[in-house]
Formats: structure tokens, sequence, C-alpha cells
């Protein structure tokens, strides 16, 4: 009699348990009287995982490009496929950085792929590789002369031979000092060094050849003026800066520095005190020297001069005295600073810039931008400002413009 009792219950427990589970797996009628699945929470996220389908790209490989560490880059896209652009990222932003406008900052040598995503499934790809940088020859930051050709001038100079490395030509017409070093004939034709200068009014400097004679640090000039870095071409003709009212690199006729680059002189070749005293420490006695009449001013041209604005500081920019004023400054940039904009706002990166050089000249036209803000999409886009002046200081400034909804 137990034992059935116990087989029955048995029984009873087992069909109970059957029930709930067909219970727990029946349709049933929403509010809106839609049947439905009922199922486990966990189950259903199971389900609903399995069946989801991945988005697929159509991705298009694009041209690689190597950049520089600190280097910068903008990829160009069209104006169609703006519109359609979701994002820019990189897979190594420490590799190689890039903002909501295409911009990328080589930051270590590597390599990177940044990808532009567009709303129409495709992406485009860029294979960024960043190496190291190339040693630049150090700008002189004290002379508006351009240079070139270092390599053979340095090789020149190493030659034990005892050959003059250096031959200096005055275009008296152009008022440009073009110096040059040998070739591998032991011929001067090649330009290493160009210098603006003041030759004299009405035609008054002498041409012809002449080596140079005489130096003297400070020297007498006509009108109780002084020259600073003196060399003697011919008789009184000298090359010397613009004249000093006494022998103090602070007491300089800055209406006359003023006039370098064109006829000003007695007779003389002007220049600035870095060019002077570059021809006075490198230039030795004998040294050819070379004024002519040309429309060309030499094969390097002919330099940009730098205006002084103060007239009450006597120094001259080029002097590299580190007591002179002049010493460590750098061009200004005038107006650059982080903003945010409203998304479809009008944008325009030269409003309200300016760029003064290191005598505070207006040179806002040397100016270079380089960025990509697009104010229709909101992101956060990096733009540097940069110039150089012709003292070839130079100025940086990064900023910030962040467009928002």
């Amino acid at each position: 009699m137990k034992k059935n009792l116990f087989i029955l219950l048995l029984c009873l427990i087992l069909i109970f348990t059957c029930i709930f589970s067909a219970l727990g797996n029946t349709a049933y009628k929403n509010n809106n009287g839609v049947s439905t699945q009922s199922t486990s929470p966990s189950l259903q996220s199971e389900t609903q995982s399995a069946t989801a389908k991945p988005q697929t790209y159509d991705i298009e490989t694009k041209d690689p490009v190597t950049l520089e560490v600190s280097q910068t880059s903008v990829i160009s896209i069209t104006d169609d496929e703006e519109t359609t652009l979701e994002s820019w990222t990189s897979s190594d932003s420490s590799v190689a950085a890039v903002d909501s406008g295409g911009r990328i900052d080589a930051q270590k040598v590597g390599k990177a792929t940044v990808t532009a995503v567009f709303s129409n499934n495709k992406k485009y790809e860029y294979e960024i590789t960043v190496v190291e940088q190339t040693k630049q020859e150090e700008a002189d930051r004290f002379s508006t002369a351009i240079t070139a050709n270092s390599d053979i001038l340095s090789k020149n100079l190493s030659d034990n031979s005892g050959k003059n490395p250096y031959s200096i030509y005055v275009n008296r017409k152009m008022n440009c000092v073009t110096v040059y070093t040998y070739d591998e004939n032991g011929e001067y034709t090649v330009p290493v060094r160009a210098m603006v200068c003041s030759c004299g009014e009405n035609y008054g400097t002498i041409t012809g050849d002449f080596n140079i004679y005489f130096k003297n640090e400070w020297n007498a000039l006509f009108d109780n003026v002084y020259g600073y870095y003196v060399s003697g071409i011919s008789g009184d003709y000298l090359f010397h800066s613009v004249p000093y009212y006494t022998p103090s690199p602070d007491d300089l006729e800055v209406e006359e520095f003023n006039k370098l680059g064109e006829d000003a002189s007695l007779g003389c070749v002007r220049m600035a005190v870095a060019d002077t005293k570059w021809i006075y420490e490198n230039c030795d006695y004998n040294t050819r020297v070379k004024i002519y009449d040309d429309d060309n001013p030499g094969p390097l041209g002919k330099p940009d001069t730098i205006k002084i604005t103060d007239f009450t500081c006597g120094w001259d920019p080029t002097d590299d005295n580190k007591n002179n004023p002049y010493y460590s400054k750098t061009p200004q940039i005038i107006g650059a600073k982080n903003c945010t904009i409203k998304k479809g706002s009008e944008y325009d990166p030269y409003e309200n810039i300016r760029a003064l050089d290191t005598c505070s000249n207006d040179i806002t036209d040397k100016l270079s931008v380089t960025g990509n803000v697009v104010p229709s999409r909101v992101g956060k886009y990096k733009v540097t400002y940069s110039v150089s002046d012709a003292l070839n200081r130079t100025k940086t400034v990064d900023i910030t413009i962040t467009v928002k909804e």
C-alpha cells in the first residue's frame, strides 16, 4: 500500500513538472494582441546575438602616407564625401594622431592605419608610416642671407691645399652680394651665400676686380660716423655696416639701416652687421672682390630686408651681441586662440589673425595655416599657425576649434 502511494506521488510530481515546463515556453498575446514567445532574458539575448548580422563596409585602401616625426598632413576628400563622412580614427594615436578634419600629426616612429568612416557603409584606409626627422641645417637667426651648397663648402673648408675658399661678387646695380666657393675644377662657380647691401648713390661705387686688403672691427668713416666689421676693397671703398654715430653697437643710424637694398652710401658697400661680420671673420686678406652691374641679382637671388620700427632702439637687429634687445625676439602671431563655434556657422581661419616679424612689421601675408575645420560636422579640429620672418626666426601656435550642436 505504501509502495503504491509512493509511486502515485512520484507520478504526480513528474506530471506537474512537465506542465510548468510547457507553460514556460507557451506563446502568449501581448497588449496589442500579437502572439509572442516567452523565453528567459539570457536565452533571448543569446538568440538575438546569434541572429544579428555584423555591419559590413566597402573598404578602399588609399595611397600610403609617409611623414617625419613632428610633420603634419591633411588628407583631402571631396565635398561629396565630406557630407557622408562620420569619423576619422587612428589605430595608434601615439604614432599618428588624427582629428575630426583628417589632419594627421606624426608623433613617433612607427606605423598606424588612419580610417575614414562614411555613413554609406564605406571606409577609406590610409597606411601611415612615421620615420625619423631629417636633420635640418640650423638657420642663421641673425642674418637675412640666403645660403646654399653647404656640403661643397664644408669639403672645401677642410681642404689643406691652401686655396682660398671664397670669392665675393658685388652686383652694384641690384645691391646684392653673392659669395662663391670653388668647384671640382677649382673655378669659383658654386654660390654659397647671398646678402643684401647698399652701394653708392649715383653709381658712386667703383667696378672691377679687387682684393680685400685690410680689416678693422671699428673704422672711422666720412661725416664723423663709424663702420662696424670693416673690410677694405680698394682705397676708401670698404665693406662696412650701416653707419653708427659712435663706435658703440647701440648707436646705429636707424634711418640708414632701413635703406638696405637700395643705393644709399657714398661709395662703400654697406651691409647689415651679421653680413659684414661674416666677411670680416671668414674672408681672408687677398680674397677676390668683383664689383659689376647686372639685371640678375645672382644665382641665389636677392634676400629680403628687415625694417626697424622702433627708432628709439639703436641696435642692428642682426647683431648677435647678447645685449641686443632683438637677440631673443621672435615673430608674433596675434589673435590665434582656442574657440568653440556652433555647427553650421561660418569659419575663416584667417579672420582677426595677424603676424608680426622680429621688428614688429606686419607679415600676415607670410602666415601659413595647417588644418581642416568642417563647421558642418561636430568635432574637435586642430589648427596650426606658423610664420617665418626675414631673420629666419619662426613662430608656431596650435589651437583647437570645437564644433558643437
